[in-house]
């Protein structure tokens, strides 16, 4: 009896020496900086993009934020063809088949006056193009997860930093109930697109995505006049712009009495306070370690210090 007790208790402390083995997800990423007042993460990926924290329209990565067609710059809460900028008219053709034909804005307009992200946060900031919707969808790893209450895909770089992605569901289309179970983001890039008898249809009326479910993520494509989110990228080597890094364990930022403290007194650094839409409200220059603020409303600020453009630290505080 006793080499049964024996073999049993073995076998226990195999199974949890497995399950203590396995190995757990990196912790969510802190952001690496700020550009235009917007949060982003660099993933580690080849095209050196980085992709912001947060939704476009939203100032936190749990929100999902307001829905956009493609092309269009201003959000809106329904959708259907006769409503979308840039629809013209419908044609029934017995030959060639059924189509809508759309005003042409061209096949990529990431960057462009069309790219909602552009007209939004400015800065270089923009749609994903395809080379980038790919490298989230295969050179990275994704694990569907619950944070905050809030489902979704966090999105894991080569370098372990990551992403979350939620399940942000589309923007009405019609009258029909909104379905809130997946969700999908715009790219940049049109879609080829077909009639029913193989005749091209220029330009496209779809468009690609980023598709998002309990699998990870995937290649989609969606009407254009349809509502979907955007989560905006900048890449500093086609749009100029520095990225702005920071070590956080090289100083540190308190608020104390109506003035920032900094750590280390011989920095002569700016500082920029934003609140949390990315609004500033106030600049200065920090001097011995000490930057008075003016009177701000009681809440949660962004406050970033950086040296010739370059972010040194970025930190949330908060105003009793």
């Amino acid at each position: 009896m006793k080499k049964i007790y024996s073999f049993f208790f073995m076998l226990h402390a195999v199974v949890i020496s497995a399950f203590a083995e396995v190995p757990q997800p990196p912790a969510p990423s802190e952001p690496d900086g700020i550009i235009g007042s917007h949060e982003y993460v660099d993933l580690g990926l080849p095209s050196g993009t980085l992709w912001a924290t947060y939704n476009i329209g939203t100032s936190s990565p749990y929100e999902t934020g307001p829905y956009f067609a493609w092309g269009e710059v201003e959000p809106r809460e329904r959708f259907t063809w006769e409503n979308y900028k840039f629809y013209q008219k419908y044609i029934i053709d017995p030959e060639k088949g059924e189509w809508v034909v759309l005003d042409d804005i061209g096949d990529d307009i990431c960057g462009t006056k069309y790219d909602a992200a552009r007209h939004h946060w400015g800065n270089g900031w923009r749609l994903p193009n395809e080379q980038e919707a790919y490298e989230l969808r295969m050179i990275c790893w994704h694990r569907w997860t619950v944070e905050n209450g809030v489902e979704g895909t966090r999105v894991y770089g080569p370098n372990e930093k990551s992403i979350f992605l939620p399940k942000c569901g589309y923007g009405q289309w019609y009258d029909a109930t909104m379905i809130d179970i997946v969700g999908a983001y715009w790219t940049g890039a049109s879609y080829p697109e077909n009639t029913y008898m193989g005749v091209a249809v220029e330009p496209s009326t779809r468009a690609t995505t980023i598709f998002v479910d309990s699998s990870g993520l995937q290649s989609g494509d969606a009407s254009k006049p349809g509502g979907k989110n955007i989560r905006a990228v900048i890449n500093p080597k086609d749009s100029g712009i520095l990225p702005v890094t920071y070590n956080k364990d090289a100083v540190s930022l308190r608020y104390q009495n109506g003035q920032i403290m900094i750590s280390d007194a011989g920095l002569k650094c700016r500082l920029d306070i934003f609140d949390l839409s990315g609004r500033t409200v106030f600049s200065g220059t920090a001097k011995e370690g000490v930057c008075p603020l003016p009177d701000l409303s009681h809440g949660i600020y962004l406050v970033s210090l950086s040296d010739s453009g370059v972010s040194i630290k970025t930190q949330k505080i908060t105003i009793k």
